[in-house]
């Protein structure tokens, strides 16, 4: 027979920029861990999960009075960072960002700071989810929430001036990711350098602008207690083999997650 898709689940519109409710997604109202947490309405030509974010049309003003968009997982944190009058916030569709969230984000501001779940899953969807903003060009800030809270039972907890406190205080995406890759492998080991150089460098590889280049790679540098010199010669090769493998393919395939 049929049933509900959306059975069990607490409803909420999805509206694109305008405005205008193009699809919708629930989010499940009991512990059922055989259930995923959020459910969306299926992809047609005017709803797209890569390319919609949920109170952008809300958000938008905000973004462009902040000059900058914070970055959620999900429509109740969302929404309780709105209610606490935080509005420059935005979510996702259930994924990770997508090159053209990021390119949506950058035509409203040049800074985005994401502010997800402090639980392993979270912590490792910032890195997913900072991938296309770095590529794009936009200034990433992370905002690190106290271990188990998220930003619903943040603001609850704590009240929007210490949310609002935790964003400003929010340290640059490549000072999070050189911390976060630190606490996984020890620095002042062989294996740990070797480790945390080669990951760092990853990232370096993709950094257009000759400043921020420099300002990354002698933070990391100092960190490591190697020479500048010596990540820059990885750096440069992971460059020319980006550079080759572009060539290859011809740039990169448009990917869709679920």
């Amino acid at each position: 027979g049929f049933y509900d898709r959306f059975r069990g689940r607490l409803m909420f519109p999805i509206c694109d920029e305008q405005g205008r409710a193009v699809g919708f997604s629930g989010r499940i109202l009991t512990d059922a861990k055989d259930q995923p947490k959020y459910v969306n309405s299926p992809e047609t030509p005017i709803f797209q999960k890569g390319r919609i974010l949920f109170a952008l049309d809300k958000a938008k003003r905000s973004v462009l009075d902040e000059k900058f968009a914070i970055v959620c997982e999900g429509q109740v944190d969302t929404i309780s960072c709105h209610e606490a009058g935080v509005e420059n916030v935005v979510a996702p569709q259930g994924t990770a960002l997508t090159e053209q969230h990021a390119r949506i984000l950058k035509r409203y501001a040049e800074e985005v700071v994401l502010m997800f779940d402090a639980d392993a899953a979270g912590q490792n969807a910032i890195v997913r989810s900072a991938e296309p903003l770095w590529d794009a060009g936009v200034v990433i800030r992370v905002a690190v929430l106290p271990p188990g809270h998220d930003p619903d039972s943040f603001v609850k907890a704590f009240g929007a001036e210490k949310l609002k406190e935790l964003v400003t205080k929010a340290p640059s995406f490549f000072l999070y990711l050189l911390d976060r890759l630190s606490q996984q492998h020890d620095p002042r080991t062989e294996r740990g350098k070797l480790q945390i150089a080669r990951q760092m460098a990853e990232w370096l590889a993709r950094i257009p602008t000759p400043i921020l280049l420099a300002t990354y790679a002698q933070q990391t540098a100092k960190r490591l207690d190697i020479g500048e010199d010596v990540l820059r010669k990885e750096v440069t090769k992971l460059t020319g083999r980006r550079r080759d493998r572009s060539g290859m393919t011809g740039g990169d395939d448009e990917a869709d997650d679920t």
